[in-house]
């Protein structure tokens, strides 16, 4: 498909409708800011595993797929993750603790 020629200024306040010619049209469009062509929009590959199998009955991903989505997340370094355990330990501590008062309003 040819490429089609937008302005910055046209391309920013259309962004919603160019990114639907390219998403469902297949359209390539070159983006110029004071007559050159600055960036290029195109399709993304579709052989690229960049997300999980989506569910073109509903629109969204089927929970079967769930594992596979959120092996593309961001992941916890090993101190992170730690850091983590430690913040839940405590949370769970004060929760408990909370738990133990007594309401006084409570009948």
């Amino acid at each position: 498909m040819r490429a089609v020629t937008v302005n910055a200024t046209d391309f920013s306040r259309g962004l919603s409708g160019y990114l639907n010619q390219v998403q469902y049209h297949g359209q390539v469009l070159d983006i110029e800011r004071g007559r050159r062509v600055v960036a290029r929009l195109s399709p993304a590959p579709t052989s690229a595993p960049t997300s999980a199998p989506r569910d073109e009955t509903s629109g969204g991903y089927p929970i079967a797929a769930l594992a596979a989505l959120l092996k593309l997340g961001p992941h916890l370094a090993a101190s992170e993750s730690a850091a983590f355990a430690v913040d839940l330990d405590a949370g769970r501590k004060q929760s408990n603790r909370a738990a133990r008062l007594r309401d006084p309003w409570a009948k």
